[in-house]
């Protein structure tokens, strides 16, 4: 349970960030999926981020993750912890850009 409870703040997280990243010009949404849902709505792209961690959490309560499927949820895990530190790497270079 702690893993989707980590999804869903690391999605907000990179919610935000990525908001903050693209409306500031420093960098460009590199999935073209979520680009599109940006190109239509902001609130569109929160609600997926929000939304679909929020379903995992409630289909973990019912039935928990075994097997492939808690593999899965782990390897989704630390790829949202590299995009997190991408975002930190981004972030350190927007605010010393002498660097």
């Amino acid at each position: 349970m702690r893993l989707c409870f980590f999804l869903l703040i690391a999605g907000i997280l990179d919610a935000v960030l990525t908001h903050f990243g693209i409306a500031s010009g420093f960098v460009v949404e590199g999935n073209p999926m979520m680009k599109y849902v940006i190109e239509k709505s902001w609130t569109y792209f929160y609600t997926i981020k929000i939304f679909l961690p929020i379903v995992l959490i409630g289909l973990f309560y019912f039935q928990p993750l075994q097997g492939w499927l808690r593999t899965f949820l782990i390897s989704t895990c630390v790829l949202y912890l590299s995009v997190l530190i991408y975002h930190l790497a981004w972030i350190l270079f927007y605010l010393n850009p002498a660097a």
